[in-house]
């Protein structure tokens, strides 16, 4: 199927949505524990469905207590998704479920969404938002402090289902946002049972009006079935569901088009091509076409050619939704000579400011990360500029052009990080410090302070300067008898102390890590685009325990970590290293 311009693809959502007044057949099954179970939810929106001339098919698998990992593990569930056919699959996890065992909840997810897609490839997953007990969970408040009220359990029960929706690239149902808006501005509207946890009988009708709006895309406003409340606040509830469900369905809509795009590098095997495809995160389906009549369909394959030429590869990429099979093409043309580029570097490890170069040839195109970077010689000097590593080159002989290896090594990392705390904008002194992830200095290292680019030669080799006014401060160190003596780290750190009121120039921040304190993620942001780096993750007493690929903007998983303080640095060290407390 053609992939359609984006325009079209929206002018087809919205005649969809305002066709208001079509009868509307889905089918839906719906896996979930006590909260999907009280008051029948399934058959409610059913109920509704039919009063607004639509039509629900169901099923479900509903047992008290179930987590999202009880569904992905139980036999009867399993047959339930077998049967196949399914327009929506509902699968809510226990209400604590996202906080207490996050990742469980993700795992159980995952497993689910493996067997939905196998046996109904056009299926949309939806997660069924829960909300917060109304006071909080008292008993796992001591635990988990983001319980121990409404706000801040219903907030981070959002967060974690809007999460695991846009990793499932389904849709969610934000049953949450409904309640929080009659919460707040219809407090008389009763929407828990006494317990303060299961929805009480005007609860489930919240629930099934936003089921309704995100299932049939339709009007809420248009059911006629009160399911037995009060007139007045069956209306509240369906107005409710149109302005913050209705009237913004492309929020809760996280399915995305295939992607398709190729890049490969060399394998150690002879004519070896490693291929894959930059899919930024898009779950889809795979077909490669290498351009000497075989075929896969594996993600990311390897594939060895039986003699040297030129061959045109091809990548097909398709998802599925209620819309149909939509598809991404892409092809490149991979080239095999006689002759076979190679990177060296001068010593037995590599040093920052090193060079990298290749056998001689008719002319050459250096790449880092398969992107092209400005180097066409032979020598690539300075290579630190560009990055640390992942750097490969084309080189060209008799008209033949071939793709080496990517060079991996990393290069030798001193071991020296900085600390600055305060604020001297506000009066106190700034303790700007050279630290070691041995937790010492050696004695050896040459260290050399700079202000507003001028040396300040009574703290030269200090390991401590006490900052107190506005300036450009920057710290450079060598170690002299090391393997890369030439090799220098630094850090610069800028303090505008300006009037008060008066916002001067926002320094050049590198890298942040947010949130922290964090529980089972923390997100690493650069003010720049960066191509790659790595993110080396120690612990207090400067052991390295994680690696981590880093493009831009990313989430790391820390849930795995002990709780106690950590130390993030770059592979590169091109920016200061930070801190965060795993809680």
């Amino acid at each position: 199927m053609r992939l359609l311009p984006s325009f079209l693809l929206l002018i087809s959502f919205l005649s969809t949505v305002s066709n208001s007044t079509a009868q509307t057949t889905f089918k839906v099954l719906f896996l979930g524990n006590s909260y999907t179970g009280t008051n029948n939810l399934p058959q409610l929106i059913a109920d509704i469905a039919l009063s607004a001339g639509d039509t629900l098919i169901f099923d479900s698998h509903m047992i008290g207590g179930y987590q999202l990992i009880d569904h992905s593990g139980d036999s009867i569930c399993q047959s339930k998704i077998m049967a196949g056919n399914w327009d929506y699959v509902v699968m809510q996890g226990q209400s604590q479920e996202p906080i207490v065992a996050y990742s469980q909840f993700l795992s159980g997810a995952s497993g689910l969404y493996s067997q939905i897609k196998q046996y109904n490839p056009c299926a949309v997953t939806m997660p069924y938002m829960t909300w917060g007990r109304k006071n909080g969970d008292a008993a796992n408040c001591p635990f988990f402090p983001e319980m121990c009220t409404y706000e801040s359990m219903d907030s981070t029960l959002r967060i974690r289902y809007l999460a695991l929706a846009n990793s499932l690239q389904g849709e969610i149902s934000p049953v949450s946002m409904v309640w929080n808006y009659l919460r707040q501005n219809h407090p008389t509207i009763e929407l828990y049972q006494p317990d303060e946890s299961h929805p009480s009988a005007e609860g489930s009708y919240a629930a099934a009006c936003c089921f309704y709006a995100s299932i049939f895309k339709k009007d809420p406003t248009l059911i006629t079935f009160n399911f037995g409340l009060n007139a007045n606040d069956a209306s509240i509830i369906r107005n409710t569901a149109k302005t913050q469900v209705f009237d913004s369905l492309m929020l809760w809509d996280f399915k995305r088009m295939p992607v398709a795009n190729i890049r490969y590098q060399m394998g150690a095997g002879v004519n070896e091509a490693i291929f894959q495809c930059i899919t930024q995160g898009v779950r889809q389906n795979y077909l490669w076409d290498f351009g000497d009549g075989t075929t896969t369909t594996t993600p990311f394959p390897t594939h060895s050619y039986s003699a040297d030429g030129t061959y045109t590869v091809s990548l097909t990429t398709t998802t599925c939704d209620l819309q149909g099979v939509h598809t991404a093409f892409a092809d490149s043309t991979i080239q095999f000579c006689s002759h076979t580029p190679t990177i060296y570097n001068t010593l037995p490890w590599l040093c920052q400011y090193d060079t990298l170069w290749t056998q001689p040839a008719t002319s050459y195109q250096w790449l880092m990360y398969g992107t092209p970077i400005p180097e066409t010689n032979q020598y690539l000097a300075n290579y630190a500029q560009y990055g640390p590593s992942g750097f490969s080159v084309i080189s060209t002989v008799n008209g033949c052009a071939e793709l080496s290896q990517e060079f991996m090594e990393m290069p030798q990392w001193s071991g020296y990080y900085f600390d600055g705390i305060g604020d001297p904008c506000v009066g106190d002194t700034v303790a700007f410090a050279v630290l070691h992830i041995n937790g010492f200095l050696s004695g050896s290292e040459n260290i050399f302070w700079y202000k507003n680019d001028t040396l300040l030669p009574l703290m030269t080799n200090e390991d401590t300067l006490l900052i107190t006014s506005s300036g450009k401060y920057e710290c450079k160190i060598n170690l002299p008898n090391s393997n890369c003596p030439l090799d220098t780290t630094s850090t610069l750190l800028e303090y505008n102390c300006g009037v008060t009121g008066i916002d001067g120039p926002e320094p050049e921040i590198g890298w942040t890590l947010f949130p922290n304190p964090a529980t089972s993620t923390i997100t690493v942001h650069f003010s720049k685009p960066l191509l790659k780096e790595q993110v080396h993750l120690y612990n207090a007493l400067g052991r390295l325990i994680k690696v981590i690929d880093a493009f831009g903007t990313t989430t790391l998983t820390i849930s795995e970590l002990p709780v106690g303080l950590y130390m993030a640095r770059l592979q590169s060290n091109r920016f200061a290293a930070l801190k965060f407390i795993r809680q």
